[in-house]
C-alpha cells in the first residue's frame, strides 16, 4: 500500500497541533491548580490564547476541507477529530476562566490531583492522534504504542477523573462547604471531567479511524 499523497500531509499536521495545543492548555491549568490566585491571572490569559489558537486550527482544517474534496480520511471524520479536540481545549478555557472569576485562592487538593489526570490524558490523547499520520505505512513506527493500548489507558484516565469527581459530590453532604463555595467546586470539577471526557471521545474516533484503513 502507498504512503498518503504530500499533499495530504498539512491535514495530520494540523490534528497534531490541535493535540499538543491542548496538552499544552492542560499544562496551564494543571498549574493554575497548584498556584491558585499566585500568578493565575498570567495563567489565565495563556490558556485563553491557546483556546483562540485551538479555534484557529479548527477552523483553518475545516476550511481546508470544505476547499478540497479529496482528505486523506473520511470526512465525517475530519470534522468529528478536530471537533473533539476543539471540546477538550474548551473545557480547559471555561475552568481557567471560571477560576479567575470565583478568585480561587486556595484550591482543594483533590481538584489539582484531577487536573493532573486531564494533563495526562492529553498526553496519551496527543500521542494517539500523532499516530495517525502512519496509518497507511507499511510499518509503523517502532516502539509505538498501539492506539488499541491508548484507548484503553485514556479510558482508565476517564475512569480516574471519574471516581475523583464522584468522591467530591459525596463530600457535598458532609456539609462541610457553604452553597456558594458548592456551588463554584461543582462547576470546576464538571469542566474538568468533561474535558477528560473529550480526550477519551478524540481517541475513539482515532480508534474508529484506524480500523476504518487497515
Amino acid at each position: 500500500m502507498f504512503n498518503l499523497l504530500p499533499k495530504h500531509v498539512h491535514y495530520f499536521d494540523s490534528f497534531e497541533r490541535a493535540a499538543q495545543n491542548a496538552v499544552h492548555c492542560a499544562e496551564l491549568l494543571a498549574d493554575l491548580a497548584k498556584k491558585g490566585d499566585d500568578q493565575g491571572n498570567k495563567l489565565v490569559t495563556a490558556i485563553i490564547d491557546g483556546e483562540r489558537e485551538g479555534d484557529k486550527i479548527t477552523h483553518e482544517t475545516l476550511d481546508r476541507l470544505e476547499r478540497r474534496y479529496f482528505a486523506p480520511i473520511d470526512r465525517e471524520d475530519v470534522y468529528d477529530l478536530i471537533w473533539r479536540i476543539d471540546d477538550v481545549v474548551d473545557r480547559i478555557d471555561a475552568a481557567g476562566q471560571r477560576m479567575m472569576f470565583y478568585k480561587i485562592v486556595v484550591v482543594r487538593q483533590d481538584f489539582v490531583s484531577q487536573c493532573a489526570v486531564l494533563l495526562k490524558a492529553t498526553h496519551l490523547m496527543a500521542i494517539a492522534v500523532s499516530g495517525l499520520r502512519h496509518i497507511k505505512d507499511r510499518k509503523p513506527p517502532e516502539n509505538t504504542a498501539s492506539v488499541d493500548e491508548l484507548k484503553i489507558v485514556v479510558h482508565q484516565a476517564e475512569e480516574e477523573g471519574d471516581n475523583i469527581h464522584h468522591q467530591f459530590l459525596a463530600q457535598l453532604f458532609d456539609g462541610g462547604l457553604d452553597a456558594f463555595q458548592v456551588i463554584k467546586w461543582k462547576e470546576l470539577y464538571e469542566l474538568v471531567e468533561q474535558a477528560i471526557d473529550y480526550c477519551d471521545d478524540v481517541t475513539c474516533v482515532v480508534h474508529r479511524i484506524v480500523m476504518k484503513n487497515r
